[in-house]
């Protein structure tokens, strides 16, 4: 079984999330956890807000 096989597995299986909305929600975890990681000009925050809503990438 090969690197990519084994990972779409897991994605299938649901053992591991990917796309816009995984990002979110992982970088709002992060954030809440250890603050905001460039505060002075929200640069994370822009950059989650650029990622496409319909799921695409």
């Amino acid at each position: 079984m090969t690197d990519a096989e084994r990972v779409l597995g897991q994605i299938e299986r649901g053992e591991c999330r990917v796309g816009p909305d995984a990002a979110r929600e992982i970088a709002a975890r992060h954030e809440a956890a250890y603050g905001a990681a460039w505060p002075a000009d929200h640069a994370w925050a822009e950059a989650l807000t650029a990622l496409p809503q319909d799921g695409t990438s």
